[in-house]
Parts: structure tokens; C-alpha cells; sequence
């Protein structure tokens, strides 16, 4: 069954962010609302996630346990979408719920992290390789550009422009539902890579997830995009037709650099045939 919602829409420091005071932190702590933001992942469906990071367990508090879910999709290995104590709560969850696997997708450099984690005694208690031979954690490697199929959805890794912990290039996926429309998660990543927007030309996308990680500032990092440049972005996915007018984008992954309504103001003046909203924590979009 299709879910759909974003669980976490922050970037990795959170909104407030505990040891900030800038006006962003200050006005999610007065208002409240859809300008608390946890780290960012998302609930594809029942059995789907995207990500699985540092507030997964007060995510599955207000929005639903985890018990179905079998196949979590990774973008890239910093750990405000790769928890590993995750692995934990499988171990206690799994002793109330059913000893079915729960897999995990990683590109093949992002696979550098689960072999240093095979030999380490200090990520969970070095008990991986445990799990691993019960049959309660399965790794798989994703390839750049090779679709796969995972319960009923067509899953397309592509190539982002964003390192992670082990210096691996993190991954956008492009995911073709059951119901026929496209659905693209693109956190986290600066610019896109010649060889992603060259991809992307054969497809149209009914449902587009970005990152801002930089807010409406013009700071720039090579791994992340302010507002302007997700403005920039999004030309170039209209001009070469993988964005309509049947096109929906939402905004996510967002620093404390910028408050809610001062992003909700900058996406309401932006000249799109299709419609540009800001995600918060709970949204459902299918």
C-alpha cells in the first residue's frame, strides 16, 4: 500500500537546532507546527522507506511503527539517513514481531560502510555479521542507472552530486509506482551531475522531491542547493521536458538558515505551470 509521507524534512542539523539561536531555531521554537522539522526520510509505502536516520524512533512514534516495513532505501552514508543503531531495533522489535529480513539497498561505494561495520566491535555492539547469518539484516548493491524492483515499484538509483562518509556520490531515486506515475527523491545534492540530467530526459515526472538544504541564502556548497538554485534547477527539468504542467515539486531537506513561512513566501512567488510547496514533517503526498 502507497503511503507516501515524509517522515523528516530537515537537514541534518534539525529544526531548532539544539545549540542555535538564529531566527530560524527561534521562530520554529515559538510557532511550533509545521516548522519543527526532524531529519529527513520518507514512508514510500508499508513496506518502503527512503532513509532510516538519526530520528527514526520519534518519527515511528508520531506517524506509525515500522513492524511491516522490509526494504529501505539508502541515499548516501551520513548518519541523518543512516542510523545504525537501527540495526538495534530490529534485534528488540524483531523479538515481538515476526523474524522476517529487513533490506537494505546502498549503492556499491556507499557498500564501504557495511563492510567496515562487519568488522568494527563498536557499531552495535558488533553483532552485524550476526544478524546477517540469521537472516534478519540483508545488504544488496544498487548500481547508477539500474532499475531494480522492489514490491510492486520500479527503484532507479541515479547519480547525485553529494559525498558521503565514505566519499561515495549519493543516490536519487527515481521510482516508478504501481499506479503508473514517477515519483523522483532527490536528497541530498548540489547541482546535478550532467549524467543525471541527461538520465532524466526520458522521463517525465508526475511527483518531485528536492533538497534545500542552504535555504534562501546564495551561500554556496558543492553538495547542497540554496532556493535560487533549486529555482535554476527546476528551469532546467521544465526546459527539457522531465517537469510539466502535471508536475507536482515539493522543497524538503531544510536547514534552520531560513523559517517556514519565509520559505512558504519565496515558493509562492515562483513561475511555475506546475505547483512548488514546501514539505513538513507528516505530509502525504500520495
Amino acid at each position: 500500500m502507497l503511503i507516501g509521507q515524509f517522515w523528516g524534512t530537515s537537514a541534518a542539523e534539525g529544526i531548532p537546532a539544539p545549540f542555535c539561536r538564529c531566527p530560524g531555531c527561534e521562530e520554529a521554537r515559538k510557532n511550533g507546527g509545521k516548522s519543527l522539522r526532524t531529519r529527513s526520510c520518507f514512508r514510500l509505502s508499508d513496506k518502503i522507506m527512503l532513509d532510516l536516520g538519526a530520528d527514526a524512533v520519534t518519527q515511528s512514534a508520531k506517524f506509525g511503527d515500522l513492524a511491516d516495513v522490509e526494504h529501505i532505501l539508502i541515499t548516501h552514508t551520513h548518519e541523518d539517513h543512516l542510523n545504525p543503531h537501527m540495526f538495534m531495533e530490529l534485534v528488540w522489535g524483531r523479538a515481538y514481531t515476526p523474524k522476517k529480513p529487513t533490506h537494505f539497498y546502498l549503492t556499491e561505494d556507499a557498500f564501504k560502510m557495511v563492510e567496515h561495520w562487519r568488522k568494527t566491535p563498536w557499531i552495535v555492539k558488533g553483532i552485524l555479521p550476526k544478524l546477517e547469518k540469521e537472516g534478519l539484516v540483508v545488504f544488496h548493491k544498487l548500481s547508477f542507472g539500474e532499475r531494480i524492483e522492489i514490491d510492486g515499484c520500479g527503484i532507479t538509483p541515479l547519480e547525485g552530486n553529494h559525498k558521503g562518509n565514505v566519499g561515495e556520490n549519493s543516490a536519487l531515486y527515481l521510482i516508478d509506482l504501481p499506479d503508473g506515475r514517477k515519483l523522483f527523491y532527490g536528497l541530498d545534492s548540489g547541482p546535478y551531475l550532467p549524467q543525471t540530467l541527461e538520465a532524466l530526459k526520458a522521463h517525465q515526472i508526475d511527483l518531485f522531491i528536492s533538497e534545500c538544504s542552504l535555504g534562501l541564502s546564495d551561500a554556496k556548497n558543492p553538495g547542497h542547493l540554496s532556493f535560487p538554485e533549486v529555482e535554476t534547477l527546476l528551469k532546467q527539468l521544465a526546459d527539457q521536458g522531465t517537469l510539466t504542467a502535471k508536475s507536482h515539486v515539493w522543497i524538503s531537506h531544510i536547514s534552520h538558515r531560513t523559517s517556514h513561512p519565509e520559505m512558504v513566501a519565496a515558493a509562492e512567488k515562483l513561475s511555475f505551470p506546475f505547483p512548488v510547496e514546501i514539505a513538513w514533517d507528516g505530509l502525504k503526498i500520495l
